[in-house]
């Protein structure tokens, strides 16, 4: 394993710019996601580490050394596709072999570390099929130790997940977790899945129109994102749009129509300023009455119920016309029953869950 490195990094197609000073570390033994939307440039990025893409400025690095010069079969980097690029003709025992027999790899150490591979990703039993005869799971298993089984720096996985179906893909998060924890080897992938991203990484990268926005692990980045888009982009949330109306003692107070709320003054803004006020769903709390001592209240109407098995997702309209979402557990809510479009109610959070954005960000 490798730490990587990438300082500086822009790359354009013509006139357009694809990436633009992208400049990232990823640590030894780290498991990092760039996450974002499509075309936001994450695959490129992928790409300038693997050795596809040559950088129009800037380096990149792997293990210290510069690799920008070097074509991508010289930098001993691993690699997933999202449609796996298996050999049809070939048994799975030949796929995971192909790099190995390309670096002449002799027989009996070729068979060895064919062998771990096929018990790592639990595929024993399976050695002598094709392709076509096997799983979603097992080509998407497949794939993963044929890039592993060549010792690679660096492991790069490209939307890994993406082709498959929503329970299968949780489970082979799983899977992937604990082969990349079990090896310890640093690992890069590209998703525009959040749920992956927080599953899979020990770090994320968010990128937006080519550039990097904002890294950290996955509770920083979903508890306390720095900025409104990621907060937007990483999970379901409410924001709005609000005004300081007082900026004293340990909160500030925001006030935007009927919906006035206090927020843990870590952010300093003066009175009068604009700001966006944002809270995710889990912390807001619902109740027939005005709760007794909560410091949030927001008075609403149940607009829509959604049910979603583990729980149920409640949208409460105020009388200015936001609308908020609450999600809360499928088993009972606070006010003593299934929720009902049209019951009145009382939304309540603490000022520690509420995140505020300057409003221009």
């Amino acid at each position: 394993m490798a730490q990587v490195e990438l300082e500086d990094v822009s790359y354009a197609l013509g006139t357009t710019e694809i990436l633009r000073n992208v400049s990232l570390t990823i640590a030894e033994g780290e498991c990092l996601a760039l996450l974002g939307p499509s075309g936001c440039g994450k695959t490129t990025t992928l790409r300038c580490i693997a050795g596809f893409v040559v950088p129009t400025h800037g380096n990149v690095r792997i293990g210290g050394k510069s690799v920008v010069t070097l074509r991508p079969n010289r930098r001993n980097v691993g690699l997933v596709f999202q449609d796996y690029a298996l050999f049809p003709h070939m048994s799975v025992r030949q796929n995971i072999a192909y790099g190995l027999e390309r670096r002449k790899v002799g027989k009996a150490e070729l068979a060895k570390r064919v062998d771990e591979m096929v018990a790592i990703t639990h595929l024993d039993g399976l050695e002598e099929r094709r392709p076509d005869q096997l799983s979603g799971g097992q080509r998407q298993r497949v794939a993963l130790a044929r890039a592993l089984v060549i010792e690679p720096d660096v492991l790069l996985l490209d939307e890994p997940l993406g082709a498959l179906d929503r329970l299968l893909r949780q489970q082979m998060q799983v899977e992937l977790k604990r082969i990349q924890r079990d090896l310890g080897i640093t690992t890069v992938f590209v998703t525009h899945d959040q749920e992956e991203a927080l599953s899979l990484s020990d770090r994320i990268a968010v990128m937006f129109d080519g550039r990097i926005v904002e890294t950290g692990s996955p509770e920083q980045l979903y508890h306390t994102p720095q900025q409104r888009g990621v907060m937007s982009f990483l999970g379901t949330s409410n924001i709005w749009q609000a005004k300081v109306v007082a900026a004293d003692g340990p909160y500030l107070e925001l006030s935007s129509g009927d919906i006035r709320v206090r927020v843990a003054a870590e952010t300093q803004l003066p009175k009068g300023a604009a700001a966006q006020v944002g809270i995710r769903p889990e912390h807001i709390r619902i109740s027939a009455e005005p709760p007794e001592g909560a410091v949030n209240i927001v008075a609403g109407r149940i607009e829509t119920t959604v049910y979603k098995g583990a729980h149920v997702e409640i949208y409460v309209g105020t009388a200015t016309g936001f609308e908020f979402l609450a999600r809360q557990p499928a088993v009972s809510t606070e006010s003593g029953g299934a929720a009902r479009v049209g019951d009145p109610v009382y939304l309540s959070f603490e000022p520690e869950n509420v995140l505020l954005f300057p409003s221009g960000d």
